[in-house]
């Protein structure tokens, strides 16, 4: 593994390239999970139920 300071500006700016596109992706899951789990809530008669999805 190569460390951030022996590398290039070209090389970090594609390691920036890559994450910002793995943390596009993992925006996308969530937002589709959150579409599941409100028509599974609207199935199963829980739309009225309030989940703020912090635990509380």
């Amino acid at each position: 593994m190569v460390q951030l300071d022996k590398m290039s500006r070209e090389e970090l700016i594609e390691v920036i390239r890559i994450k910002d596109e793995l943390l596009k992706e993992q925006r996308e899951e969530i937002d589709a999970y959150r579409v599941l789990v409100e028509e599974l809530r609207e199935k199963l008669g829980l739309s009225d139920f309030i989940y703020s999805g912090n635990g509380d």
